[in-house]
């Protein structure tokens, strides 16, 4: 390690950006192949960080335990179903072939899925699965046991350190240039290799609770990944593609997995049971369609909506009760209170903010289009997690986050001679942007910046969508994108907020973008046009990709017959 004009220098073989259970994930096969690992995460504690570093309460896997839905072939059949035919089928098709052996490994590693009453699995079915794929269980420690294996394979961890700008030389990337925000100490990093593992995009619109940082999903998570693998050329697909959940009113947290695998009713203000007026699966459809229903409530006029659990044994309630605190511990204290007992007693239910991740469907993504090895249209640049087009929850962090991985054992084998050098004009550039935020008194707050962004969201690009709307809000978004020249940050901190802001609307422009360009309805509430209510098989069974153009984001589009990397122009 040297320092060279106030820059910490690094060279590593693999770069991982982000080290929640994708990240750390895909450093294990690297460190097992004895590479060098360097990992920046945003956060504070590696066993701790990522979006459930402090727990959860289902893991979704095939087990192949000997009944033909428990099998990865009788899962891949129903994946064109579960995601409306918007799905890269080879990428999909090998994270659910790989789902079984990393289930085990994960085991190895000391996560612990049984039952600890029974000392079995407790599998249950949710959100259209066609089989009881889900495992209930206590994950408090689910990412600490991840986290220790990184640190026994003495990688290099930079906590506090956000990545703001890829490396790349001829669509190759080799690194990339950082800061942490407690010391001020910025680093160029050079990698053969790496991966982007920084979550989804949260933040991006308003709430019940009017709490930008009170998100249903990692409020940390802002689109970083998204963000920079646009910024260097690399393709990203399914950004129209948004998700909301059902969360208790005034508060967004996880749940509604268990919710409903565990056998909770949605009722409107009439006591009526609604979810089959909308999927024969009622309760256990798609998370989109679950949204959609009861958005579709509202607007019927029969709000508020309630989740009704009253009907539930005792036992059953008990399980829940203890599984809901896994995911977010502060749950219980919210009812308390609120003076609501969710056994006795109907419990009102909002729709969440949205975020840019899976659009309420498994194993289609939103964001950097990655093939069958995790990699980008950009050489040697990885993806995984759900800043990813194939997604899976936490489980499909955790299986092409170590796809990714092994991809990039192969790819550092690959390289022959020196990497390129850093290009430390446009190095310093960027550092004397980030002084110049910190040095200005007068401008514009991150806050504010992420509120217009919120609100032209909300507004425009939300879960009712039109032509009209959408190139309103791309006028709004490319307009405050002139003023990002004038943010201001108060501390390192405050500069790190400075770039999530920035992040956050470059992803509402490319969702705005995609959202115009998708001209029929999808998937429920995660892609409807008001001006366009029908899904179109005919015309629109097919990817929409967004990539930097000259003039700003460019749209193509690909059947959904072919990979996404067949739009690849790479080695």
């Amino acid at each position: 390690m040297t320092t060279q004009s106030q820059w910490t220098t690094l060279d590593t073989d693999v770069l991982v950006v982000g080290g929640g259970v994708a990240g750390s994930m895909a450093a294990i096969p690297a460190l097992e192949a004895g590479l060098q690992v360097v990992i920046c995460e945003k956060g504070k504690v590696l066993d701790h960080c990522g979006s459930i570093g402090c727990g959860v309460d289902h893991y979704l896997t095939v087990m192949d335990t000997g009944p033909e839905w428990d099998t990865p072939e009788f899962l891949i059949k129903h994946v064109p179903e579960l995601t409306d035919g918007i799905v890269d089928m080879a990428v999909a098709g090998r994270v659910i072939r790989e789902m079984p052996r990393i289930f085990r490994k994960l085991e190895a590693l000391g996560v612990d899925f049984k039952d600890k009453k029974t000392g079995t699995y407790y599998r249950l079915r949710s959100f259209g699965l066609p089989g009881t794929y889900h495992i209930n269980f206590d994950g408090t420690d689910f990412k600490k046991h991840i986290g220790e294996r990184v640190r026994k394979g003495k990688a290099t961890v930079l906590m506090r350190t956000m990545v703001l700008q890829l490396l790349t030389h001829e669509n190759r990337a080799y690194g990339a240039l950082a800061f942490n925000f407690r010391s001020g100490e910025w680093y160029a990093i050079r990698a053969k290799a790496v991966v982007l593992a920084a979550g989804d995009v949260n933040r991006i619109s308003k709430n019940a609770s009017g709490l930008a940082f009170d998100s249903w999903h990692f409020p940390y998570d802002t689109g970083d990944a998204h963000a920079m693998g646009y910024r260097s050329g690399a393709l990203l697909a399914n950004m129209e593609s948004v998700e909301a959940t059902l969360t208790p009113k005034g508060f967004s947290c996880q749940g509604l997995n268990a919710l409903v695998s565990l056998g909770a009713y949605f009722v409107n203000r009439h006591g009526e049971r609604f979810m089959f007026k909308y999927d024969k699966k009622g309760e256990n459809a798609r998370r989109a369609v679950i949204a959609d229903a009861a958005i579709n409530e509202y607007l019927l006029g029969n709000g508020p909506v309630y989740l009704d659990c009253r009907h539930l044994p005792q036992e059953m309630l008990d399980r829940m009760e203890y599984t809901l605190q896994v995911d977010r511990y502060t749950l219980p204290a919210f009812y308390r209170q609120k003076g609501v007992n969710f056994r006795e007693e109907l419990v009102e239910i909002s729709v969440s903010e949205l975020s840019i991740r899976r659009s309420g469907v498994y194993f289609r993504g939103s964001g950097l289009a990655v093939d069958v090895n995790g990699e980008t249209s950009v050489a040697a640049l990885f993806a995984a997690g759900d800043c990813a087009t194939v997604s899976g929850g936490i489980a499909g962090a955790a299986v092409l986050g170590h796809i990714a991985g092994e991809g990039t054992v192969r790819r550092v084998a690959e390289v022959r001679g020196a990497l390129p050098p850093i290009d430390m004009e446009a190095a310093n550039a960027l550092r004397a942007d980030a002084r110049a935020a910190l040095e200005r008194s007068n401008g514009m707050s991150w806050k504010a910046l992420e509120d217009e962004t919120r609100q032209t969201v909300t507004d425009y690009v939300g879960v009712r969508r039109t032509e009209k709307g959408l190139k309103r809000a791309l006028d709004t978004l490319k307009a405050l994108a002139q003023r990002e020249s004038n943010l201001k940050a108060e501390d390192l901190h405050g500069l790190m907020r400075v770039h999530e802001a920035k992040n956050i609307r470059l992803n509402a422009e490319l969702m705005a973008t995609a959202s115009l360009a998708r001209r029929e309805t999808r998937t429920g509430s995660s892609h409807c046009r008001l001006d366009y209510p029908k899904t179109d098989d005919v015309n629109w069974r097919k990817f929409v990709i967004v990539s930097r153009g000259e003039d700003g984001p460019a749209v193509r589009t690909l059947p959904t017959d072919r990979p996404l990397a067949d739009a690849f122009a790479r080695d």
